[in-house]
């Protein structure tokens, strides 16, 4: 052990270095002066801006992530950067309540040059993604706990409540990729894991017991419904479920997202240990590992971006309504991209520190080693990571279906961040 200590404890101070040293310097700057919004739609490479919309998901997702990183003393930043990050997640959450929150507490998709909310067609709305909603709660209640602010904790929780609602009767609004109608989305349940525990903490931290609670429910809700509903009995978390929760043997219907089961694992295995739900911790553990063999390319290595529920490519015919989602599910499938193996990443080292266990350090170890030598940029001068690469390891310019048109900080910075913490809390 104490040789698997050293070695975490070195990469604490990598992770750290990594975060504070390429990756933030690339991001503090990437912002309107002016108004606050956050510039994300840059090229792959990261070195050219693309467009000076501003999709809402990302901007609530970066509030959140300079509101964390504000308050996070176990980073060790030096009190400039520390300033830097409380004004961004500051301006920003200035700038979601000014620009992206529309008329009864609902999220804009996009936002125009001028900032103005757009109508996205063909759905004739300004507001069609529920996604959209949970980051701009998240990132209004991360600031509202920076700067006690109770009123914004408060707006979060309206809007938190409402997508609640929404869940809970399947009208649950899933753009960028939108399902075939009545179709049930694993991701809906799983980004309410967790909107619930960060809503949680911020409404308790507010003196909003009552509401707290209800965010509480709403997690233990979610998990139940992710672990009952969507996971199979051989431990694979299926994206996709029919009208009353039935299997679904359309293409679409039978892939999976590894990257989003790891993701959604150590959600559970971290909300799970907060309520006292010790069998969906254990349940949670198992698909790690299970998960982690599973996407593991043998030849390559790293995560799949998809594959059917059986291993392997995405199969079976599909109709009219799934096309394009299947045809990128086709297209897609075996690119590697940053996020899915990060959370890899995170979601094994918790397996080893938090669940003890061993499996768990033989995937954090590889998933480690193929992540930080496959996307970091080699020209030092950009810093950001070259995000998405085909199976061999080539950057992939082109279009790859599932995400935004965006280059946003979110996953690499939340990763690294909570490396170091819990490196730091489990190891020292």
């Amino acid at each position: 052990m104490r040789q698997e200590e050293g070695l975490l404890l070195e990469r604490k101070e990598y992770y750290r270095k990594t975060l504070l040293e390429d990756i933030l310097p690339y991001w503090l700057g990437k912002t309107e002066p002016e108004s606050g919004g956050f510039y994300t739609c840059y090229n792959v490479l990261g070195d050219r801006l693309l467009s000076k919309e501003k999709y809402v998901w990302s901007q609530g997702r970066c509030t959140w992530i300079y509101s964390k990183l504000a308050r996070d003393e176990r980073i060790l930043m030096d009190e400039k950067m520390r300033e830097s990050c409380r004004e961004l997640a500051l301006k920003g959450c200035d700038f979601l309540e000014k620009y992206c929150i529309l008329p009864g507490d609902r999220a804009a998709f996009v936002l125009d040059e001028n900032n103005q909310a757009k109508v996205v067609e063909p759905y004739h709305s300004k507001s069609i993604s529920s996604f959209a909603d949970c980051f701009a709660a998240m990132g209004l209640a991360a600031a509202g706990a920076l700067e006690h602010n109770v009123g914004r904790i408060k707006r979060a929780f309206l809007m938190f409540e409402q997508v609640a609602e929404q869940l809970k009767n399947n009208t649950f609004r899933t753009a960028p990729d939108v399902l075939p109608e009545g179709w049930r989305s694993q991701a809906a349940y799983m980004i309410m894991i967790n909107t619930s525990y960060e809503l949680a903490d911020a409404l308790s931290e507010a003196g909003m017991f009552e509401e707290a609670e209800s965010a509480r429910e709403m997690c233990r809700y979610a998990i139940n419904m992710e672990l009952n509903h969507f996971l199979t009995e051989d431990m694979v978390l299926l994206e996709c479920l029919g009208p009353d929760f039935e299997e679904l043997d359309t293409l679409y219907g039978r892939h999976i997202n590894p990257g989003h089961t790891e993701e959604c694992m150590w959600f559970i295995i971290q909300a799970a240990r907060w309520l006292g739900m010790e069998e969906a911790e254990r349940t949670a553990l198992e698909v790690i590992k299970h998960i982690s063999r599973m996407g593991w390319d043998e030849r390559y290595g790293g995560m799949y971006y998809y594959l059917d529920r059986d291993g392997g490519e995405p199969e079976g015919a599909f109709f009219e309504g799934e096309k394009e989602l299947a045809e990128g599910a086709l297209r897609d499938w075996s690119n590697k991209m940053w996020w899915p193996n990060l959370e890899t990443v995170y979601a094994s080292l918790m397996g080893y520190l938090v669940c003890g266990d061993e499996r768990c350090l033989y995937e954090y170890n590889r998933y480690h080693e193929y992540t930080f030598r496959t996307f970091p940029n080699p020209d030092k001068e950009v810093g950001e990571w070259i995000q998405i690469r085909d199976r061999q390891g080539q950057p992939v310019t082109g279009t790859v279906g599932g995400r935004l048109p965006v280059k946003d900080p979110y996953h690499l910075i939340r990763t690294l961040m909570l490396l170091v913490d819990l490196i730091n809390d489990e190891v020292g």
